[in-house]
């Protein structure tokens, strides 16, 4: 029914060209320039972290299957990269349009001079756990070990610092081992000792490996629950040479959570998720329920300011920037692209 995954990676730059992105994959960017309005559609694209996608990245695709970029008039093709600091970088660069990119990145690459904008997210709170081998049950056993991450600066980098650090380990008390999107069976192949992995994520590799010895330590987002995840961004000058595309493109990712939230179409959702992540019905069907249960589906734009200035705050504490520079909420959040994309959606329902 639907495009494979295109994966940017395998073009074998970190820069794509929406030559490649396009992949093969005819209908990743919806079925034709022409709209379900027979108008002219604007395309859009989108560059998405972690290949493949966990379930807390599905929405957009989500939007796709059910036909809401359709319903608002706007062409998206999703390209997936290894990390959100990749998917960034790709925004900077004029590669992609839009990037799904955690919050801690955005807000060290816009204190760093950069001048993409947050305005929709896809969950404001984080939906992952501290993974560890069996040897490991708690922060203070980290020291000497080697911890899993993606990048510098990336997702998960920046939270296990967040975790090391809670037990006054340094970076130098830990070695790194960058493992992006492989954390998991990094740790299961005695590679590393610890790994930042979505519920989905953990559940799976977990199974895969069972005799691994792997665990949960801790769900991060009990433990940090102002923690700002991630969301949608793009440049600023993207943001007003295309605006009434992205206000449709985040029309449609309304549509999709309001979608997403009903547990009448949870069946759907899975369909959905199972073919974009690979991941084991079963798992998708508990990381669901978890993510009703605990609210971790975005309410309005999804980025409140209190969450956002608390994770700007913690880039500080952690020593990734300092305090002089540490951006504004006004900085990072156009909060107008949602609430004009708010009455596009609830003038077409």
């Amino acid at each position: 029914m639907r495009r494979a995954v295109t994966v940017a990676a395998a073009c074998g730059a970190l820069l794509f060209t929406a030559a490649c992105g396009g992949g093969g994959g005819g209908d990743a960017a919806g079925p034709s320039s022409e709209g379900g309005g027979g108008g002219e559609r604007e395309k859009l694209i989108v560059s998405m972290p972690v290949i493949p996608p966990n379930f807390v990245h599905v929405m957009p695709w989500v939007a796709q299957d059910q036909g809401f970029y359709d319903q608002f008039g706007v062409d998206v093709e999703l390209v997936s990269l290894d990390t959100g600091v990749t998917a960034l970088r790709g925004a900077e660069a004029g590669s992609a349009d839009i990037a799904a990119v955690p919050t801690p990145t955005l807000i060290n690459a816009v204190a760093q001079g950069g001048s993409a904008k947050a305005f929709y997210t896809y969950s404001d709170k984080l939906d992952v756990q501290m993974v560890t081998t069996a040897d490991v049950n708690g922060c203070e056993d980290l020291r000497g070990k080697v911890v899993g991450v993606d990048e510098v600066g990336g997702f998960a980098e920046v939270l296990t610092k967040m975790y090391y650090t809670s037990c006054g380990l340094t970076q130098e008390d830990v070695t790194y081992g960058n493992f992006p999107g492989a954390e998991g069976q990094a740790m299961a192949q005695g590679q590393s000792s610890s790994g930042v992995l979505h519920i989905d994520e953990a559940q799976g590799v977990m199974e895969q490996f069972p005799d691994a010895g792997l665990k949960s330590v801790v769900n991060l987002w009990d433990v940090v629950p102002d923690w700002h995840y991630a969301g949608f961004a793009a440049p600023e000058s993207i943001l007003q040479e295309r605006r009434d595309a992205i206000v449709a493109f985040t029309a449609a990712n309304i549509a999709a959570n309001r979608f997403m939230t009903d547990t009448a179409n949870k069946e759907a959702v899975l369909d959905t998720a199972e073919e974009v992540t690979g991941l084991d019905r079963e798992i998708l069907s508990q990381t669901y329920d978890t993510f009703i249960e605990d609210e971790l589906f975005p309410d309005d734009n999804g980025y409140p300011q209190e969450m956002v200035d608390f994770t700007a705050d913690q880039q500080v504490k952690l020593g990734n920037i300092t305090e002089d520079i540490k951006p504004t909420y006004e900085q990072l959040v156009d909060t107008t692209i949602y609430d004009d994309a708010l009455a596009l959606y609830e003038e077409k329902s």
